[in-house]
């Protein structure tokens, strides 16, 4: 069974699994975010034997970078609509 974590309630060094409980998505979705650079979307991680962990502060700054984009993307998307209002 999954726990659903808190952020608090989660390690200082995490793993896939717990990333996955935390963020409610497939722990594969986890393994595909490690294997992106940083710069495009992944998950700062390093290799513990054959598994990978990341730091609790590297995720709370992913998922603040990602929250950025979105309102970034949301942003860009509103001044086109407002801008085609204004032509019409």
């Amino acid at each position: 069974m999954k726990k659903h974590y808190t952020i608090e309630e989660l390690p200082p060094v995490l793993t896939a699994q717990h990333i996955a409980d935390y963020l409610l998505i497939a722990r594969l979705t986890v393994y595909g975010l490690f294997d992106l650079p940083p710069e495009r979307g992944g998950i700062r991680n390093f290799p513990v034997g054959k598994s990978r962990r990341a730091m609790k502060s590297d995720l709370i700054d992913w998922i603040n970078s990602q929250r950025d984009q979105q309102y970034e993307v949301a942003k860009r998307r509103m001044n086109h609509i407002e801008g085609v209002r204004s032509i019409s």
